[in-house]
């Protein structure tokens, strides 16, 4: 793909427009050049990628936001890149989870023997965990469909899981999950994250996996950081692109788009996907059709969820391993991960670059929650972090474009089609399972076989 002025843009020369290039944008144009299609990307931003990004700073590669990337082998994500992107990117996984409260550590047990055995909380708490475990791993992805519209913590206490330890390590996983605490998490999409499938499972296999554990679950860091992955991808794609390009409009007459206006200046076309925020839409869809209005109105307050991300690069190795760690207690909830651990190239030789990453706190400016980031707990169990520390740079993104709360679950979301014939919507805030790059890689699967399925019907 290359970059081209918008002066320079012949509409028929292309198959679909693309706006927004964003993950999902990207990996929409990624599957239709794969299909023979060339796609042109518009980009209000002076860079592809949105979220799905990194750079350099004082000499230490971050990326936007923390993205240890969840079912790296079987997952929507991998799926997806093994089929389009040839070699598909390495991962290197991770080494497990470490849940901190004070003064104890454990992570979170994958089968029967292991929660019996949990250090968290007395025996008490490990029996009440072992029945709510081993109910979530039994359920069918019918039955938690059943809960959709209920809170993850409603559903706790329906099942008299109550024991506050075990609450506390499960509103971390759901925070860095879902986004959003337990009060507020779909207990749907909450208990497939927990089960960690996207998949039914065999009675037999269930079983099994309550038992025994499970070692399905992988998780990993992409060699290159985001950087590098958004680099592959957009070589791969066929077509070309236009920065700091403001989609204004997007043109519909007669129930059928017409094209869109860029900069002030109309691009017509009759195959048109949108990456752009849902909540965006109301603004820019013109039409005369009250259906379509209310289509987009419908998730003009969608909710999306904001992440902090601290990055310090240090002048020597700390933590040193590839383990994701949490701090459950003391509050707030912070993940924190050694990215060098898992691709030395982001650092300079001997030196180590850490992510420490939590969910925005409502009413606290920026410099508040840095320092609350760095306080609580943090050099009482990780002595010397911030002893080391030659690089500092604070990052505030989306964590999330749509949280994963009742009324906002992949059973929700309108992806991928619109009711305005060849227009499509592509994103994590669209359609699609999971979370972050699961969900877009989801999203633009079904915007791909939804335009496919169009194109050869008419």
């Amino acid at each position: 793909m290359e970059q081209i002025s918008l002066d320079d843009v012949t509409p028929s020369d292309y198959d679909v427009i693309t706006a927004g290039g964003g993950a999902g944008g990207l990996l929409t144009a990624l599957a239709l050049s794969h299909h023979g299609k060339k796609v042109l990307v518009v980009e209000k931003e002076d860079r592809l990628g949105g979220v799905w990004h990194g750079y350099w700073i004082d000499g230490f590669r971050v990326d936007k936001g923390l993205h240890v990337i969840t079912r790296v082998k079987r997952g929507a994500f991998a799926r997806f890149l093994q089929t389009y992107l040839s070699p598909p990117p390495e991962f290197v996984l991770h080494d497990g989870w470490l849940f901190r409260v004070h003064d104890r550590v454990g992570t979170i047990p994958s089968s029967f023997g292991e929660t019996l055995r949990w250090p968290l909380t007395g025996f008490k708490g490990r029996l009440g965990l072992a029945r709510i475990g081993a109910k979530i791993k039994t359920m069918k992805l019918e039955e938690m469909r059943t809960y959709k519209d209920v809170t993850f913590l409603e559903f706790m206490r329906s099942h008299n899981a109550t024991n506050q330890v075990m609450l506390d390590v499960m509103q971390s996983a759901i925070y860095m999950a879902a986004g959003v605490s337990i009060e507020k998490a779909s207990a749907y999409e909450a208990l497939r994250t927990l089960k960690d499938t996207d998949k039914e499972s065999s009675k037999i296999g269930s079983v099994k996996r309550l038992l025994f554990g499970s070692s399905e679950y992988d998780e990993g860091y992409v060699i290159g950081g985001m950087s590098g992955l958004v680099q592959r991808v957009t070589d791969a794609i066929n077509g070309d692109y236009v920065l700091n390009a403001d989609v204004q409009s997007i043109h519909e007459e007669d129930g059928a788009v017409t094209g869109i206006t860029v900069n002030g200046q109309r691009l017509e076309h009759n195959n048109i996907v949108s990456n752009i925020p849902l909540w965006a839409m109301p603004k820019i869809v013109n039409s005369s059709v009250a259906e379509v209005n209310s289509f987009f109105e419908r998730w003009s307050t969608m909710k999306p969820t904001r992440g902090i991300t601290l990055w310090l690069g240090l002048d020597r190795v700390v933590i040193g391993d590839r383990k994701n760690r949490v701090l459950v207690h003391p509050t707030p909830n912070r993940w924190i991960v050694s990215i060098s651990s898992f691709d030395p190239s982001c650092a300079p030789e001997g030196k180590e670059l850490v992510a420490i990453a939590m969910i925005t706190i409502p009413g606290k400016s920026t410099e508040e929650q840095v320092e609350i980031m760095k306080s609580n707990g943090l050099t009482k169990y990780y002595p010397g972090l911030l002893d080391h520390v030659e690089m500092e740079h604070v990052q505030v993104s989306y964590a999330t474009r749509a949280a994963l709360i009742p009324g906002q679950t992949d059973l929700d979301r309108p992806g991928p089609r619109t009711p305005v014939k060849g227009f499509y919507i592509v994103g994590t805030d669209t359609a699609g399972s999971g979370v972050g790059l699961q969900q877009a890689a989801q999203s633009a699967d079904g915007v791909v076989h939804a335009i496919l399925e169009d194109t050869q019907s008419t």
